[in-house]
């Protein structure tokens, strides 16, 4: 705590007043390149990869989930930032809409179709994140499910159909999903606090090297 305070001090005055150490926490950098990862393992299965379509497929996903860090955070400001009720609100809603208006331009440029992998992949972060309809979407199962979504989309979106193969590596993010909330309850706990963050990092890892290996062997 003391050290926090000192760099406060020391930081730029521009940095302090706009409370920027709180935005940058509410990256939740490396873990949001989690979804990130699903949706490029996504695109990877496809036979023929399309850089138009995934691009802002992947500025899509990340608005989406950056948008419910925000929300999430209104709901009893589990990352201690100073950013108000109304300017969490704000950037929560615009990062959706504009992840929105993505997959509205993908849906009528590309296939209407997309629509039911894009309006849950909207949906979902928000009633998890506002913990809407009695918590009903605040659960592993959820984010897993999004995830999923997330992996199986992003391969419909360059094939325009679906495969086995897809759909079972889209179960595995699935599943992975939900251990990975499992996970993130575990670091509030002191006594299992280190280790669920060291698992937490290790699986970060380990699917930014999935990835990155499926896109190799896709482009190389």
């Amino acid at each position: 705590m003391i050290k926090e305070v000192v760099q406060r001090e020391n930081a730029p005055r521009w940095y302090t007043r706009f409370h920027v150490s709180d935005y940058v926490v509410l990256l939740h950098l490396p873990f949001s390149s989690l979804v990130v990862d699903f949706a490029l393992i996504g695109a990877a299965m496809a036979q023929t990869i399309y850089l138009d379509r995934l691009i802002p497929a992947l500025i899509g996903v990340f608005l989406a989930h950056q948008g419910s860090h925000y929300l999430d955070e209104v709901r009893g400001y589990h990352w201690n930032t100073r950013i108000k009720n109304g300017t969490l609100y704000h950037l929560g809603l615009t990062f959706l809409i504009a992840a929105g208006s993505i997959g509205v331009y993908l849906s009528f440029t590309v296939n209407f179709l997309l629509a039911a992998f894009i309006i849950p992949m909207v949906f979902i972060p928000m009633s998890y994140s506002l913990e809407l309809w009695n918590d009903r979407f605040h659960s592993p199962l959820w984010f897993g499910v999004s995830c999923a979504l997330v992996c199986v989309g992003s391969f419909f979106l360059q094939a325009l159909t679906l495969s086995l193969f897809s759909v079972l590596m889209s179960i595995a993010v699935g599943i992975q999903g939900i251990y990975i909330i499992i996970l993130y309850e575990a670091t509030k706990n002191s006594a299992t606090r280190v280790l669920a963050w060291n698992v937490l990092k290790g699986i970060v890892v380990l699917w930014n090297l999935i990835a990155l290996a499926m896109l190799t062997a896709r482009f190389l």
